[in-house]
């Protein structure tokens, strides 16, 4: 699966990855989309009774981290796309299943946990349906996508609540498309609802307090590995360029600075393979690792000092799109934002270690 990634992630994304990463400004790369589909790497962890290969999280963080070396964006795609296949598989019924598994491409709130999100979504039970009023910001997918998975808050009650949503009902309104910092290829847009009626069995996770953390929790180990393929990715091209340029007589790779900048890349880049092994194989045993946040937000932080060095190795060139590393730069930073910003992470990292001492 890894070796079928990385041919898959030179043919289809390595040649657009640049020209496409200014989305809306230009296509959304459906050509890698198609060819992705056909490869079976956007179903890679369903079921093959649902189409899929029915592999785990340590096959899928493999593929990651293979696609994001050459396209993080894309590779966020499959992220975002599989995460919502399998809150659908968790929490949905078999009607809906069948009804939205088949969809291309499913939208996630993949950036802030929903359940801290200002509730702008309110939903109203009426007989037989609910009517969704309101809107969602920064939704991962939403303007590629054939279903919306949106988080809602339930009148008459304090919780919050996952409704599965066609992204062409009547009274949703896709706003243009965010230009994000980095991860632009995978689009993210704003919701707005008026009185969407949606039925009862479109009601996918009632109680999102507790359903989202054990989802958000198995999928900590593939937002890893998005920032072990940035990592990966610019220690290869830091040490290609570094091999190629002189400066002063002599290849900067026989600078002595050079080196430590690269070996510290390396280390980083190697150890966090090994942590993400360690933490999807824990997820597949259906014990995620207690302390998974601290993993994801190790690594993330480690790939944006590892994209800001590389950057540094190139030098000016660093700064320039045409070298791909200006690009991985920006993409690390907005990697560090999936499932919360950082300092969040952080907080909910130490109210799990108190909780653990208890």
């Amino acid at each position: 699966f890894r070796d079928l990634a990385l041919r898959f992630a030179k043919k289809e994304l390595e040649p657009k990855a640049i020209d496409l990463d200014d989305y809306p400004f230009c296509d959304f790369n459906r050509g890698a989309l198609k060819a992705a589909r056909e490869a079976g790497l956007l179903r890679v962890m369903l079921s093959e009774a649902h189409g899929g290969t029915g592999q785990g999280m340590a096959v899928f963080c493999e593929i990651i981290s293979s696609l994001a070396r050459s396209d993080a964006s894309f590779a966020s795609v499959v992220f975002v796309n599989s995460l919502a296949q399998s809150a659908l598989i968790r929490w949905g019924t078999q009607v809906l299943i069948d009804k939205y598994i088949q969809s291309e491409l499913i939208a996630f709130p993949a950036y802030d946990l929903p359940t801290d999100l200002p509730r702008y979504l309110a939903a109203e039970k009426k007989g037989e349906v609910y009517s969704l009023k309101g809107r969602v910001e920064y939704l991962a997918l939403a303007p590629v996508a054939d279903a919306l998975i949106l988080p809602a808050h339930m009148q008459g009650s304090e919780g919050v609540s996952f409704f599965l949503v066609d992204a062409k009902a009547k009274g949703i309104s896709i706003s243009e498309p965010i230009l994000s910092l980095g991860l632009r290829s995978c689009p993210v847009a704003d919701v707005e609802l008026d009185r969407v009626e949606v039925p009862s069995v479109n009601l996918l996770c009632k109680d999102a307090e507790s359903g989202y953390p054990a989802l958000a929790s198995s999928f900590r180990p593939a937002a890893a590995a998005l920032a072990v393929g940035v990592l990966a990715g610019s220690f290869e091209t830091a040490m290609a360029y570094a091999k190629d340029r002189y400066q002063g007589g002599r290849m900067i790779i026989d600078y002595d600075q050079v080196r430590f900048m690269l070996v510290n890349m390396a280390v980083v880049a190697e150890s966090g393979k090994a942590l993400v092994r360690s933490m999807a194989h824990a997820a597949d045993d259906g014990q995620p690792w207690p302390l998974s946040d601290a993993g994801l937000i190790l690594l993330t932080e480690q790939a944006s000092r590892a994209a800001t060095d590389g950057v540094q190795v190139l030098g000016g060139y660093g700064y320039m799109k045409d070298y791909g590393q200006e690009k991985r730069m920006r993409d690390a930073k907005q990697i560090e934002s999936i499932f919360g910003a950082v300092p969040l992470k952080r907080l909910e990292l130490m109210a799990d270690i108190l909780r653990q001492e208890k």
